[in-house]
């Protein structure tokens, strides 16, 4: 890669009788919420924990890896919320802060939702 050019890579096709609807190459942004290259990753807490937003923007939600390791499993949702005072309680009421560095990202978030959705511009699924 010269030229500070990235290569995406395409996702493979299926073949007759082959099953892939949990098929996502790396680097390809998912629209799934409990898919690992989901879009809309806001940060990572820990190893098992995130925060996205939900696909319609209507909400935070904080997600936890349902196995260890890691290739396992999928990110089911804990807590669903709307305000950054009430995501930063259920941090910390889920103890899901791994450090000073994540705790920065969630303070430096718009105190509402609506005020992030509209921030980013992101188009709905």
């Amino acid at each position: 890669m010269s030229g500070g050019q990235i290569k995406t890579p395409v996702r493979r096709q299926a073949q007759p009788g082959q099953d892939n609807r949990f098929a996502t190459a790396a680097g390809i942004p998912s629209h799934r919420e409990k898919d690992d290259s989901y879009r809309s990753v806001i940060v990572r807490l820990a190893p098992r924990w995130r925060v996205i937003l939900c696909k319609d923007r209507a909400q935070w939600i904080i997600q936890h890896r349902t196995a260890d390791p890691l290739h396992r499993g999928v990110w089911r949702g804990q807590s669903y919320l709307t305000t950054k005072d009430s995501l930063m309680k259920a941090c910390v009421r889920l103890g899901c802060l791994s450090g000073s560095s994540q705790r920065l990202l969630l303070e430096a978030l718009p105190s509402t939702i609506r005020e992030y959705a509209a921030q980013i511009e992101l188009p709905h699924s």
